[in-house]
């Protein structure tokens, strides 16, 4: 099978790390498998160094003349089967326009991945575009449920929900036994506020009498970090919280925590973090208002507490950092969710299925 992921977003993120991860485990099966995208370093560099193929398109929007027809090219030198995945609307649209210039359009199936939770739109253009794909998927139920809320006009068999995974290191598959000392958290993931930073930075300023160690591993503009750096240091924590900045493995970190903490004020369309976190066999304090509810039953394999809840956060912490037995009983039944519901084999058939059309 040739497989070609369209990458049009200017920054790394999680829809990325999806795209690289079903690449490499695509490529590790024997498909042919390549990206295309605009020539963003930061992103490019990331597949090129894990050996996946990066031409370049210009990938200017619906009014781009260039891009579908110099795709279309791509795609009339291919073998069939041909999937190209794509990771938005817009460039499913552009998708759908070079396959239109193909002289065998129907060697070509063209999956969009949806990454958002976001209500889809019902005006003509729109419609015209989900009867013209051939998969919509959606990483949660949430994202599903939230496109489905206005009643766009789309085939029910075309809409398919694949919960996310991630490839866990074969050299971190086991966590390493932790030492005594303080109880460390770790946090992971873009420093915006959407988040939830802030939040979990007051949080551990109500619990400066429990001997806690927060590491923050990520990256983000000065304006959304300098206020929490800032904060910290009002509240005269700043010394608990080491900011190990962009990690290329993080998890290093989680290997050396003793609870995941995902403090998102957004609603996350799924949750990447959360998995990472419970593949290691961590306990997880999380937000209850995404699809984190689908992953995690609280009290069973992990917390949930409401979003921006300040106390709410801090007394999940205190629970979980005064009960070694606890978070031992929470972090196993958290590995156990992983392998059992969201491991990558598991994402990685019910993806192939798509791409073959198979009947799911």
């Amino acid at each position: 099978m040739n497989i070609i992921h369209i990458i049009s977003n200017k920054v790394w993120g999680g829809g990325e790390r999806y795209a690289l991860d079903l690449c490499r485990r695509s490529a590790a099966d024997g498909h042919s498998v390549a990206v295309l995208s605009r020539r963003i370093p930061e992103v490019a560099r990331r597949f090129t160094d894990a050996g996946i193929p990066v031409g370049y398109l210009p990938l200017r929007g619906a009014l781009d003349p260039f891009t579908p027809t110099l795709l279309a090219r791509v795609l009339n030198r291919l073998a069939a089967p041909v999937v190209v995945h794509v990771h938005n609307f817009k460039d499913a649209a552009m998708a759908v326009r070079a396959r239109r210039l193909m002289a065998d359009q129907d060697k070509v199936r063209i999956v969009c991945t949806r990454h958002l939770v976001k209500a889809a739109k019902t005006g003509r253009s729109a419609t015209a575009l989900f009867s013209r794909l051939d998969a919509i998927v959606f990483v949660s139920e949430l994202a599903r449920d939230e496109f489905l809320s206005t009643s766009p006009a789309v085939a029910s068999e075309k809409l398919h929900v694949v919960h996310n995974s991630v490839i866990i290191p074969d050299a971190v598959a086991v966590p390493e036994e932790k030492n005594y000392g303080p109880v460390r958290l770790v946090f992971a993931g873009r420093l915006v506020a959407e988040k939830g930073l802030e939040v979990l930075v007051r949080a551990m300023g109500e619990l400066s009498d429990l001997d806690l160690r927060l590491t923050v591993c990520g990256s983000g503009d000065s304006r959304d970090v300098m206020p929490v750096v800032r904060l910290a240091r009002g509240l005269d924590i700043a010394s608990r919280i080491e900011w190990a900045g962009h990690v290329d493995d993080v998890y290093a970190y989680i290997r050396r925590a003793d609870i995941g903490v995902v403090p998102s004020v957004c609603r996350e369309s799924f949750g990447l973090t959360v998995v990472e976190f419970m593949s290691q066999g961590l306990p997880v304090v999380s937000t209850s208002n995404g699809a984190q509810k689908e992953i995690i039953t609280d009290g069973r394999d992990g917390l949930l507490v409401p979003p921006s809840d300040v106390a709410a956060l801090a007394a999940a912490i205190r629970r979980l950092a005064g009960d070694e037995a606890l978070r031992r009983d929470l972090g196993e039944a958290a590995r156990q969710t992983f392998e059992s519901r969201f491991s990558y084999e598991r994402f990685y058939g019910r993806m192939l299925g798509i791409y073959r059309g198979d009947s799911l």
